[in-house]
Order: structure tokens, then C-alpha cells, then sequence
């Protein structure tokens, strides 16, 4: 008798210490035990001694509450672990046990996305590193970078918090806007080249006439042009090259232009391009 009131004392003193640590250093494996902020989808676990039926294990809603026994749903999303054990104590206090002895501890933690979506290779969502940190540029990297059709100066930043979208360039991202740190919840959007799906027409004395695909980085030249529909053929003049664009018609000398190089003529999505034939 004398030894299992022993037991039964150390017992209770064990329990007691265990819930001044828990009340005063939650038990928590995450990256900061002492200041961890319960959230949504976060799986606690309720331990009350020598009360077996109300201990569980419980994940918490999206409204930020979670069910007990007895004591019904409580909100403990937004508190630290240790705040929402004395707040789930205080309540079995008041109405159903003399002074209650209880842990709680966190069994899963929520897992964190950020979004990366649009023209990229793997888009989708990226999980936070346990750390926590996760900038633009390694998101960027882990989503396999830009398809052939994006837009590598139309990158936009929307952070889960709302306000004012921030646009970036790829090149930017390997400076200081690619360690800009992204919280859960941000998205990247990479948007699509406004030219993607657009043309030229090169028509007359070339060596391939017809439509030609206008790069995404919404840049071609008319001597680049030219090249890429086979060059001029023999028969061609190169000094009367006419533009169509929406029904005005340019008039150029394609030889000066070619031979003066630093300044090049762009040409404009559905310019239609002819070469004329040159007369004997």
C-alpha cells in the first residue's frame, strides 16, 4: 500500500510538471516551438490525465476551430499552443473537472503552398520548405522555368495578403527581387507573350514566301524576316520592298537597310511584307 501510494503520488507529479511544460513550452517540433501559431488543417492531439474519454486527436477547420469533448468546438487557430491549452483547460475547469491536467501537442503540422502557375514547365503548387523560407527565385526554379510562349517581362507577384500585384522580369529574378521571400499563399503568375499565336506574311521574291510566326518577345526585324523566309531570290529587287500595315503601305530599300544594320525596321504583328520583282 505504502509503495503504490508512492506510485500514484510520483505519478501526479510527473503529470504536474508535464503541464507547467506544456503551459509554459508547448511541445512542438516546428520551426519555433516557444512562439508556434496553431492554423487550419493542423492536427492536435488532447491529452487530459484520468480522463481517458476525453483525450483525442483532432484536426483544426478552416474557421479555426476544433471539437472536443464536452466542451464543444473551440477556436484555437491564431493562438499558440500554449495559449490553446490553458484556454481548453479553463473551459473543462468551469464546468466539468477540478482542476484539470492536460497536453496538447501538435501530431501534424499544415502543410504550406505557394502557386506558381501559368506559362511555366511544371506549373501547380510548391510545398513550403520547413524552414519557411522560399524566395521568387528558387520557386521560379523549382517550377522548371518559362515555356516558349512566356513572357519573360510579364511575371506577376500576388501575395496572399491582397494589395497591389508587383510585375517582374526573369532577368530581375537573379538580382534582388529573386530573394524577395514569399509567404504561403502567394502566387506567381507568368503570363503568356501577348504575341504568341501572331504573324507576319512575307510574300514575293523570297525563297519560302508565306506566314511566319512572330517570336514571343514580340521583336523581328525586317531583314530577320526576310532571312527566315529564305532570303531574296535572284529576281527580287531589293530596293522596293513595300509594308502593309492595316491597309497603310510603306515603301522601303531593303539593300540600305540591311547594309546600314544599327538601325533595323521592326515590323508589327499582321504587317504583310512583299518583295517586288525586279524589272529588266
Amino acid at each position: 500500500m505504502i509503495f503504490s501510494s508512492i506510485q500514484l503520488g510520483l505519478t501526479r507529479f510527473i503529470w504536474s510538471i508535464a503541464f507547467i511544460a506544456v503551459s509554459l513550452f508547448p511541445l512542438v517540433s516546428h520551426a519555433d516551438e516557444a512562439t508556434y501559431t496553431l492554423r487550419p488543417n493542423d492536427t492536435i492531439r488532447l491529452a487530459v490525465y484520468e480522463e481517458p474519454d476525453l483525450s483525442l486527436q483532432v484536426k483544426i477547420l478552416k474557421t479555426g476551430q476544433a471539437s472536443f469533448p464536452l466542451i464543444g468546438s473551440v477556436d484555437v487557430g491564431g493562438l499558440t499552443v500554449a495559449a490553446a491549452a490553458a484556454k481548453i483547460r479553463a473551459l473543462y475547469a468551469k464546468d466539468y473537472l477540478v482542476d484539470p491536467k492536460l497536453t496538447l501537442t501538435v501530431d501534424e503540422y499544415a502543410t504550406e503552398f505557394v502557386s506558381v502557375i501559368g506559362a511555366v514547365k511544371v506549373p501547380g503548387q510548391i510545398p513550403m520548405p520547413v524552414s519557411g523560407n522560399l524566395d521568387i527565385a528558387s520557386a521560379m526554379a523549382t517550377a522548371g522555368g518559362l515555356t516558349e510562349n512566356a513572357d519573360p517581362n510579364n511575371l506577376q507577384l500576388q501575395r496572399a495578403s491582397g494589395g497591389v500585384i508587383s510585375t517582374f522580369s526573369l532577368s530581375s529574378i537573379e538580382g534582388p527581387t529573386g530573394r524577395i521571400r514569399l509567404a504561403s499563399g502567394d502566387r506567381i503568375i507568368v503570363n503568356q507573350s501577348a504575341f504568341v499565336g501572331k504573324t507576319v506574311t512575307v510574300m514575293g521574291q523570297v525563297g519560302r514566301p508565306g506566314p511566319l510566326a512572330f517570336p514571343v518577345s514580340g521583336r523581328l526585324d525586317l531583314v530577320k524576316a526576310i532571312a527566315q523566309a529564305g532570303g531574296l531570290t535572284d529576281l527580287a529587287n531589293p530596293k522596293k520592298v513595300t509594308i502593309n500595315r492595316s491597309g497603310k503601305v510603306i515603301l522601303l530599300d531593303f539593300k540600305a537597310i540591311s547594309q546600314r544594320g544599327d538601325q533595323p525596321f521592326l515590323l508589327q504583328p499582321d504587317d504583310v511584307v512583299t518583295v517586288a520583282e525586279r524589272i529588266f
